[in-house]
């Protein structure tokens, strides 16, 4: 049983908590967070947490914890996990992996010298339609897989609108709605047809005048292998809008059409011609406690059966050194290839 530092006591630090609650593997979790009420209206709430703190310290000091999890802004995730890493610790990353390919780097050497290991929750990975759509991309159901479409519409312009936020500040998120929420599109996408070569972007504020803030909208076109395209729109200005997000994957046999939370309760479609033929899968697609819980609990078995991870760091910083491009793009006005 894993005893384990959770450090952050936002909202996606719950849901790790609550999949913590509900793995077999977990004894104890302590938390850390500079907020005195977050990290008490955590204990409270749960009874796996045994202890919080201020500081990251305590956790990095206690022989007992072989775990930290870090759910904190982007600009935190180099140094905790580097300090995690050199206090012994194996490390589990919320999204994106680090600011830049840079400090990912840092961030796996850090890794290899200590040897632990590093995990980045790149929960959409294990979300049953996308494992589903997966298995039907390798069975070749539709054929040579030409193009990919995800558009995201999001409601988070409070958050860009906030100068005390941190959510879309260039110095500590690094970067906007496309860096937040368009990093699982392009991970996605890496998944599905490959990594990224070259991107195209627009990525605006065009909604908001606080210059320290990043994009709020963005379009990205990226050039993929085998000849084929892809297409990321995310926007956190659809106000009034339940959070929407649509995946399209088309081949010269037919598409695959991934949809959020579908009324009729069947996220994955088969398009042929005229014809939707609908595939069930195990659970609702857009069910991000169920693609948290399950991606950490794979890497709590990674760790208790030495086993390799499915979901790699290594495509967590694919995934930062395209939305790197992807910025680049915007700033000089011309296409960029991704150096990984």
């Amino acid at each position: 049983m894993f005893r384990i530092g959770l450090v952050g006591a936002g909202a996606i630090s719950r849901r790790h908590l609550q999949a913590f609650v509900e793995s077999d593997y977990v004894a104890t979790v302590e938390i850390a967070d500079p907020s005195e009420q977050a990290r008490e209206a955590m204990r409270k709430d749960y009874g796996l947490v045994t202890a919080a703190h201020e500081t990251i310290e305590p956790l990095l000091e206690n022989p007992d914890i072989a775990i930290i999890d870090v759910c904190t802004p982007h600009y935190l995730h180099k140094p905790q996990a580097i300090a995690a890493l050199e206090a012994g610790k194996h490390v589990i990353l919320e999204k994106p992996m680090a600011m830049t390919v840079a400090e990912c780097d840092e961030i796996l050497a850090a890794a290899e010298r200590s040897g632990k290991r590093v995990f980045v929750a790149l929960c959409q990975r294990m979300f049953p339609a996308h494992l589903e759509a997966k298995r039907l991309l390798e069975a070749e159901e539709i054929g040579r897989v030409f193009l990919g479409v995800i558009n995201v519409y999001g409601n988070e312009m409070h958050r860009m609108l906030d100068p005390a936020s941190w959510k879309g500040d260039w110095e500590k998120a690094g970067g906007g709605a496309f860096f937040d929420t368009g990093y699982h599109a392009v991970y996605m996408l890496q998944h599905f047809l490959g990594q990224a070569l070259a991107v195209i972007a627009s990525a605006k504020r065009l909604l908001s005048d606080l210059e320290m803030k990043a994009d709020d909208t963005s379009v990205v076109a990226l050039d993929l292998p085998r000849q084929s395209l892809g297409s990321i729109t995310v926007t956190y200005g659809a106000t009034g809008d339940r959070w929407t997000e649509e995946r399209r994957l088309v081949g010269d046999k037919g598409s695959l059409l991934i949809r959020d939370d579908p009324e009729d309760g069947m996220p994955l479609l088969i398009l042929r011609r005229e014809e939707a033929l609908p595939v069930r899968v195990r659970t609702p697609l857009y069910v991000h406690p169920y693609g948290v819980a399950r991606v950490l609990d794979h890497f709590l078995d990674c760790i208790r059966l030495d086993k390799p991870e499915e979901v790699t760091a290594q495509e967590a910083r694919a995934a930062v050194a395209t939305c790197q491009a992807a910025y680049m793009s915007e700033r000089e006005g011309r296409r960029v290839e991704v150096e990984i």
